[in-house]
């Protein structure tokens, strides 16, 4: 009998390959870079770390996108 921990694995695995499935259905009707993808999960609440495992990329590259789309915060003028 296989353990909890080892049957949720395999859930979030196959429910993972679902929403690849889907992203690449939504693709191919109206082509969706990467970035676009990784936003639109974030938007849905997926954290970085998962969109990783679900795009198959690395959480450093996740990262980065999201970060170049928070708005920036202007740096204060230093007199001196």
């Amino acid at each position: 009998m296989e353990t909890k921990d080892k049957t949720n694995e395999e859930v979030i695995k196959r429910l993972n390959i679902l929403i690849a499935l889907i992203l690449e259905q939504l693709s191919a009707e109206t082509p969706l870079s990467m970035t676009k993808k990784i936003c639109k999960l974030y938007d849905l609440g997926v954290s970085s770390a998962d969109i990783a495992k679900i795009l198959n990329k690395r959480l450093n590259y996740i990262t980065a996108i999201l970060s170049q789309r928070k708005p920036m915060k202007k740096k204060e003028n230093y007199n001196g």
